[in-house]
């Protein structure tokens, strides 16, 4: 036992001389750093509600003064960690002296006793590893810091970057994650929780292991009563009281794709010291609740198709825009973030197949035609080159001859589609797809009538919105504004709206859509309303399928298929794209209610029979009543084909 003790004394002694040499002549990095230490923090988040919808951190941390925790916050984690913090120097000697010899004895190294000083200097300059020349080195920053800093300063950078679990770090984050509200709004007992993380934030995760958590809880509450912070019954109220945990975000699970567009641009434009050290403040377009409803829409929606098809691999994308605005409402890039980074949303450029047509009927009501006008729904082919023709087909095999642009347009006929690109012109088609929003190069033939160009998704969504809002196109934009912690607006962004399109051909085109729902290939979303306007897309090869629709206020597309184009097999797009823009949908509008598309100026209306699209006698209360621009309203008894007459097929600027 004495030689024990002998070889304790001498390890102490040479343990004291090797940390005086240390002292004096060791590499420390400077305590001034301290003082000017900036972590990283989080840039919040926030939707077009002002809400707080996610964070972009290395360490999910928001900075809070001192004077904005409470005191009983602060006495929490002092009776955990270091109740006499207050009284020492930063080291409490004894207890070092007592844990060196209990290892020496042991064959250990020197560990715990540590005070929330060393704790702090541990964390912002030396690595974890357990080594005796790196406890000493702690042990002498100690002392510098507290030399150099108040302690309050101390308890500030100590209560700042403390690790709490779930990816938070300092007492306002981990008080948001795990309770919903500021460190600022906690009671004793939540702070006590809180307090308890600190020790071990895995294993008394009061998510995953809440019986432990609370049994922590209860040792920081009777700590805080025997050091005289509180009394034993406030103690005793407190761990008795009801704690409402937070659940789990879903949110930036939910918005992986837009979380990702809005860090890439800011990293881009401002580089990761500001994104990540500057707290930035950045105000988007997104509604939280349709970001919601648009991830499970799509997601719910992929899952079931590949369940009930045998899919595998099967993808998609939706994107809603504000019509009066451009800014974007929610996005989904595809069916799994972790999966695929790809924002198919943005980025992907697919056939519109059918969803193509009504920019094709909107030519044609520019050019002077009717929603009565008729079109030829019967066989035509075209010379390809020398010794091919080009024959379209529509899509069950049958013909139905002549029928007005309303009926084709909701039965997605594709002879009449082509037949009247023929004779307004394949111009007149590309010219309108400019106007309303398509950047992508579009090739001048007759097969753009079936949507054989390729687009994004946000171009078509954000043609479709330009028929929503009666001819005016909004620049699509995601970032409203974007300020730094200070509060300094670094940008701020207006919308671009451009009147590209006539309200009176804008109105008529949407009528055409609406009647897409009311009676078309996009019946079954008759539920969401009357205001509801739309169009199916489907190429012929089946390898896409399209929703792209709209309301008033809200214009979604939806796509579907698979990275690598291959058929989707049996049904259409109304099957497999329109039920998840049904599902989304129905949730958006209970966000943004429907109401009725204004009517412009420039239209008149007029009964017309709907089975033979002829415009019966004014004053008449029989038919369909129907819009025509002033002008423009077929004589009673006849339909009336409008525009220019028709040119002759076959021309080879128009082919294939």
């Amino acid at each position: 036992m004495a030689v024990a003790a002998a070889v304790a004394t001498c390890c102490v002694l040479g343990g004291l001389l090797g940390f005086f040499l240390l002292a004096q002549f060791g590499d420390f990095p400077s305590i001034q750093s301290a003082a000017a230490y900036r972590p990283s923090v989080s840039s919040k988040i926030f939707d077009r509600n002002n809400k707080v919808v996610g964070e972009i951190y290395l360490e999910r941390r928001t900075l809070v003064p001192y004077t904005a925790i409470p005191p009983h916050v602060v006495n929490a984690f002092l009776a955990a960690e270091d109740a006499h913090f207050f009284q020492h120097k930063g080291v409490d000697y004894l207890a070092i002296l007592r844990a060196i010899v209990k290892d020496v004895l042991h064959g250990g190294y020197a560990q715990g006793a540590s005070t929330i000083t060393q704790q702090t200097v541990k964390n912002l300059f030396l690595t974890p590893e357990r080594k005796i020349q790196r406890k000493m080195k702690e042990l002498i920053l100690a002392y510098r810091i507290e030399n150099a800093m108040s302690k309050q300063e101390i308890l500030y950078l100590y209560l700042n970057q403390i690790y709490l679990g779930e990816g938070s770090y300092g007492v306002e984050a981990a008080a948001r994650t795990f309770f919903n509200k500021g460190v600022g709004e906690l009671s004793v007992a939540e702070g006590a929780l809180l307090a308890g993380l600190a020790q071990a934030p895995t294993s008394y995760s009061p998510r995953k292991h809440f019986d432990l958590a609370k049994q922590r809880q209860k040792y920081v509450l009777r700590r805080m009563g025997e050091v005289g912070f509180i009394t034993p019954l406030q103690a005793d109220e407190a761990f008795k009281a009801t704690m409402t945990m937070a659940p789990p975000s879903t949110f930036r699970s939910k918005s992986a794709y837009f979380l990702e567009y809005v860090r890439n641009y800011l990293q881009e434009k401002y580089g990761p010291d500001a994104i990540y050290k500057s707290q930035l403040n950045i105000y988007t377009t997104i509604d939280g609740r349709m970001q919601e409803a648009a991830d499970d829409a799509l997601t719910e929606g992929i899952r079931k198709l590949e369940a009930d098809r045998n899919y595998a691999g099967l993808q998609g994308a939706l994107i809603c825009l504000d019509p009066h605005t451009g800014g974007v409402l929610s996005m989904v890039g595809g069916a799994d973030f972790a999966l695929s980074q790809f924002n198919r949303a943005l980025q992907a450029k697919r056939q519109p197949g059918s969803a193509f047509k009504p920019i094709v009927y909107a030519a044609a009501i520019e050019k002077g035609r009717t929603v009565v006008s008729t079109v030829d729904d019967s066989p035509i082919e075209f010379e390809r080159n020398e010794t091919q023709m080009w024959k379209p087909r529509n899509y069950d095999g049958t013909f139905l001859g002549p029928i007005t642009m309303l009926e084709a347009l909701a039965k997605s006929r594709n002879l009449a589609t082509v037949r009247l690109l023929s004779e307004i012109g394949v111009d007149a088609a590309l010219d309108m797809a400019h106007a309303l929003g398509i950047e992508s190069p579009i090739e001048r033939n007759l097969s753009i009538a079936l949507g054989s160009a390729s687009v994004s998704p946000i171009e078509l969504c954000t043609a479709y919105a330009t028929f929503a809002a009666m001819g005016e196109r909004a620049s699509p934009y995601f970032i409203r504004e974007v300020r730094d912690g200070a509060g300094n607006v670094l940008e701020k962004t207006e919308p671009k709206i451009l009147r590209t399109v006539s309200p009176e051909t804008a109105y008529l085109a949407v009528r055409l859509m609406q009647e897409v729902v009311l009676s078309g290939t996009a019946a079954s979303a008759r539920g969401l309303g009357p205001d509801i306007a739309g169009k199916t897309g489907t190429t012929n090869d089946t390898n896409d399928a399209w929703f792209v629709g709209f309301s008033p206020d809200i214009a979604a597309a939806v796509w579907v298929g698979f990275d690598t184009p291959k058929p989707l097999g049996h049904g259409s797009a109304a099957s497999i794209a329109l039920p998840i823009w049904i599902r989304y949908m129905g949730k958006a509008l209970g966000v943004a209610p429907s109401h009725e598309f204004p009517v412009p100026p420039g239209i008149t209306f007029a009964h017309v029979d709907p089975s033979t699209g002829k415009v019966l006698p004014s004053g008449s209360t029989e038919g369909v009543l129907l819009p025509f621009k002033l002008g423009t309203v077929p004589e009673p008894g006849t339909g009336g084909t409008g525009g220019a007459a028709p040119s002759k097929p076959g021309q080879a600027d128009d082919l294939l």
